[in-house]
């Protein structure tokens, strides 16, 4: 067999959890199986780590477009598997800057299109007859299917999806890059492409699986128009993790279970570590950091930090705020350190983080670009990791406590299976408690926190609609994200419920440091028995057999 991962994302042109994936799988997909495997993907000629590549020359196919041929160069790059990265001699196509999506949603769309009519014309010119399983990472690589509809049984082609998000397409949308549009009938791209593709179709966590046909987010709003294409159709494959162990193991060594000492001594270095970059960092228009660092407060106070793109209908950033202000106002002894990596909206639409930070300078600092410097002596030395997922395909709980910290996550998508959650605390209600259970035996040692809003809103669609909609301003102009958001009577449970995990976690760690480093090598300890690469790759293939 062979086998093609084609993404529209890659390391070398990075934006969220596709690319870290990209730069694992496929190497253990090729390990597990023996199967030659090799990644098609775009050629994103205005993003530096793409442009940097010294690669070679491989071919060049020629794509319908618009009534003419574009000729598409198709270049080769040697690592651990081939990469194949297709260049347009027309630069209009894939010219997104600070990220593959880095263009308007129409451009998006027309490029993805182009991308998935040209894999077909690829595969015939690098592998002349063969017969390829074809590994489609979300929408913009299921054009692959599409392209391939009118061609059956040329290929296999499975399905993963990231996450839930769609596009509409149009006939028009289709023939203008010689997509026969009658043989792929549907309203959206994944319409058209779900029943292209092998059953069933694949997601990236198993709780995330259950939550695209469970989940009132995905069921009636996200994802309303495809649940009659996944019921009883879908299945999770869990990630590995994304990181290394950074604690020395002699820390975490049986000394260390005996003694916290060791542990503490190491986060105390990272976190001397992480205020010595911020004291040596000089602030630009390029690089802001919201607050003041001279005030920021230097006791032994917990510190939380949350940090990853910033997706306004994903991410959470603007319920950490509200829950860090409630924390804050009700004399709650903590600091926040917050990373986003502007999204579409730029840093115009993260505002409320500078007011935040302008409000609490003495307890929140956010940097909104990569901060380099101290990032990861942050993230070490840190108490708390925070994740208030709107939803989650998988989750960056592996990246927290493998860099020592523990996590606070809502309880949705693969967070729930990174967490085993501690009973006792007060943020471990009924609604979390009902899809906890369902990964996590009571007797399982816990490792971090885990918190939900009520289940019983009458509101809840009308509120996730709401939400999921956007309709607050960026920039100066009000209301902000938080400020539209704190209408919805789910947001405010939302919040109520991070602030009250924050509280816990704040008497954890000041009143309970055993138990906090407990939590942590128990939450260390889950993440590497429970989260594997090679069984990922195993079951990948196992579904491609």
């Amino acid at each position: 067999m062979n086998v093609a991962f084609v993404s529209y994302e890659t390391p070398y042109a990075p934006c969220g959890g596709i690319a870290a994936v990209m730069g694992r799988l496929p190497v253990q997909v090729q390990a597990a199986s023996g199967w030659p495997t090799i990644v098609i993907t775009p050629f994103h000629h205005r993003i530096e780590k793409t442009a940097s590549l010294k690669r070679t020359h491989e071919a060049t196919v020629g794509v319908p477009f618009e009534g003419r041929t574009v000729s598409v160069n198709v270049f080769r790059y040697d690592d651990k598997v081939t990469w194949y990265f297709l260049l347009p001699e027309d630069e209009q196509f894939f010219a997104g800057t600070r990220h593959p999506y880095d263009v308007p949603a129409g451009t998006l769309l027309r490029d993805a299109l182009f991308f998935g009519a040209a894999v077909p014309k690829v595969l015939h010119v690098i592998g002349p007859g063969k017969r390829w399983n074809l590994m489609l990472q979300d929408w913009e690589a299921a054009t692959v299917a599409l392209a391939l509809a009118d061609q059956p049984g040329t290929h296999h082609s499975f399905l993963t999806l990231h996450n839930s998000y769609d596009t509409g397409v149009r006939i028009d949308d289709l023939s203008r890059v010689g997509i026969n549009p009658y043989a792929c009938p549907g309203q959206s791209l994944l319409q058209r492409a779900i029943p292209l593709c092998e059953s069933p179709v694949l997601t990236v966590a198993d709780q995330f699986a259950l939550d695209l046909t469970n989940d009132t987010l995905q069921t009636q709003v996200l994802a309303a128009h495809l649940q009659s294409l996944l019921r009883g159709r879908v299945a999770g494959i869990d990630n590995g993790p994304f990181v290394d162990l950074a604690v020395n193991m002699d820390v975490l060594g049986e000394e260390g279970r005996r003694r916290i000492e060791p542990l503490q001594a190491w986060k105390a270095e990272h976190r001397t570590a992480f205020l010595n970059a911020l004291d040596l960092f000089r602030p630009s228009d390029e690089k802001p950091i919201w607050g003041d660092a001279t005030k920021f407060g230097r006791d032994d106070a917990p510190w939380f930090v949350m940090a990853g793109r910033d997706d306004p209908r994903q991410k959470g950033y603007d319920v950490a705020a509200a829950a860090a202000a409630q924390f804050l106002d009700r004399g709650g002894q903590g600091r926040f350190l917050f990373f986003p990596i502007p999204g579409d909206e730029g840093r115009d639409g993260l505002q409320f983080l500078r007011r935040l930070a302008e409000r609490f300078p003495e307890h929140v600092l956010a940097f909104p670009f990569i901060f380099r410097e101290g990032f990861l002596s942050a993230l070490r030395g840190a108490t708390f990791g925070v994740m208030p997922s709107l939803y989650e395909p998988f989750g960056m709980a592996n990246e927290f406590y493998l860099n020592g910290t523990v996590g606070i996550g809502r309880a949705t998508g693969g967070i729930i299976q990174q967490i085993v959650p501690l009973r006792a605390a007060g943020c471990f209600g009924g609604s979390t408690q009902s899809r906890a259970i369902y990964w996590h035996a009571p007797s399982v040692q816990p490792t971090g926190l885990l918190f939900r809003e009520a289940d019983d809103l009458p509101s809840e669609t009308s509120d996730w609609s709401a939400i999921n909609a956007g309709k607050y301003a960026t920039g100066d102009q009000h209301p902000d994200r938080v400020e539209e958001r704190s209408r919805y009577a789910l947001f405010q449970s939302l919040v109520r419920e991070l602030r009250v995990a924050l509280e816990d976690a704040a008497l954890i760690a000041q009143q309970q440091p055993h138990l906090y480093f407990r939590l942590l090598t128990a939450g260390i300890s889950h993440i590497q028995q429970s989260f594997s690469w090679d069984r990922a790759a195993h079951e990948y293939v196992r579904q491609m057999m």
